[in-house]
């Protein structure tokens, strides 16, 4: 026996069967027509989110960058502002003199030097001593020195036993820059 016998031999079932199929067939095509729309509609989609995500995390970047910009040129420009010109270098020597003494450090002579730097946005200016007394004050007057100007930095430093009294010299090499280069004095005749 054949299960859709039973089916075939019923005008009502032919009658149902006929009406199906075309219901069948539509349903069908409806869902093929669906899963190409969502394929049409999807794929796109998902290409633009990740163009769009792309885009997003750029202008991230972008922000990120632009913030870090300002806060450098922030810093670059109170650093800027705390650079001493070329007059209040030459003021800056007696001051360190002045701090030697405070410290019991005897500094017998001091010479500078402007070097103006190949960019010529700034000068570099430079103060090279000696500071001849016990170790302990010179290096407590060298960290003091760092303390009251952190624009000047130690370019070179070399220590040696003092022949003459109880204590240390120490040759010190002191730069900074400086906003302008000093202009060279016009030579007058007397």
């Amino acid at each position: 026996m054949n299960p859709f016998h039973a089916l075939q031999q019923s005008k009502t079932s032919l009658l149902i069967g006929k009406c199906l199929i075309p219901l069948v067939v539509v349903t069908i095509l409806a869902g093929l027509l669906s899963i190409g729309m969502f394929a049409l509609m999807f794929y796109p989609a998902k290409d633009r989110i990740k163009q769009t995500t792309a885009l997003y995390q750029g202008a991230l970047q972008t922000q990120k960058t632009t913030q870090m910009a300002k806060q450098t040129q922030a810093i670059l420009a109170t650093t800027w502002k705390a650079l001493p010109d070329y007059r209040t270098f030459t003021d800056l020597s007696l001051d360190i003199a002045d701090l030697a003494k405070r410290n019991h450090v005897n500094i017998p002579g001091m010479g500078y030097d402007f070097k103006p730097l190949p960019n010529k946005l700034a000068t570099k200016g430079t103060f090279a001593f000696e500071a001849e007394g016990p170790y302990e004050a010179i290096r407590k007057f060298i960290f003091e020195l760092e303390k009251r100007w952190p624009y000047l930095f130690i370019e070179k430093l070399s220590v040696e036993t003092s022949k003459k009294q109880k204590g240390v010299i120490f040759k010190l090499t002191v730069s900074t820059f400086l906003k302008e280069f000093p202009e060279p004095q016009k030579k007058t005749k007397v």
